[in-house]
């Protein structure tokens, strides 16, 4: 059953969601430099590679649960429901 009008969000979820994108906009260009020094120093197979990679994907990962923590929090606030 929808209510009428919107409904009160979670303070904490929307600023956990803009602290994920905030990280996400560091996390992934360090890891974007950590990729160029690794392959001009060593190439693949390095472990310099890998944590560049980890670097990577934990930048993706942050951006990824910071778009959704906002999606969902906006979609609460404004009584959204498919």
């Amino acid at each position: 059953m929808k209510m009428a009008g919107p409904q009160r969000g979670s303070p904490a979820r929307y600023i956990f969601g803009l602290v994920c994108l905030v990280a996400s906009l560091i996390t992934l260009p360090a890891g974007f430099l950590q990729m160029v020094n690794a392959l001009e120093t060593g190439g693949y197979g390095t472990s310099r590679n890998t944590m560049a990679f980890v670097t990577l994907g934990a930048g993706g990962a942050l951006l990824g649960l910071g778009i959704a923590l906002l999606i969902w929090e906006l979609s609460v606030r404004h009584n959204i429901r498919h």
